[in-house]
């Protein structure tokens, strides 16, 4: 009878001793199972063009990185947000390219749209597995692709040089 008393008191002491042991190493990073912290920051929109990725400027965002906590970006002037980027596209005329986001959490429902600038006018091109079929045309546009999810929108801005 004493042995089962001793049993019985031993149980919830080491249920809460192995609970606060699991607690602690969580906090050191030992391991976290335990409300696992996942980056989900907007995702990074990447252009392949000849071989080489290219990270595209984030425009206007709204996505939410935890319930009810959203990151928001506003550019006013998207065309002065696109010249004043350090980063210069140039592509011979009519080729395809690809784009491909890199999401550090899981992006649902994606729906992923490209636009042209060209003097101020919107023309839509067509994005097919991934790959952006550009005019055949010379000149300096701007590049706009839309991705709606589950959690928001991000646009991608760039400035290409048909050459």
């Amino acid at each position: 009878m004493k042995k089962t008393l001793q049993l019985l008191l031993f149980i919830p002491f080491a249920a809460i001793t192995i609970f606060i042991i699991i607690l602690i190493a969580e906090q050191f990073g030992v391991f976290t199972f335990i409300g696992e912290d996942y980056d989900t920051s907007p995702p990074t929109g990447q252009l392949h063009v000849n071989g080489s990725e290219i990270i595209m400027e984030q425009g206007n965002v709204n996505w939410e990185v935890k319930d009810g906590e959203f990151f928001k970006k506003r550019v006013e002037d998207i065309k002065a947000f696109a010249f004043a980027q350090k980063e210069k596209i140039d592509i011979p005329s009519g080729e395809d390219i690809g784009f491909s986001y890199l999401a550090n959490g899981t992006v649902l429902e994606k729906e992923i749209t490209a636009q042209l600038w060209n003097n101020n006018k919107k023309e839509s091109i067509s994005i097919e597995d991934n790959t952006l079929h550009l005019p055949s045309r010379k000149g300096t546009i701007i590049l706009e692709i839309n991705l709606v999810a589950e959690q928001g929108t991000v646009q991608y801005i760039s400035t290409i040089t048909f050459n």
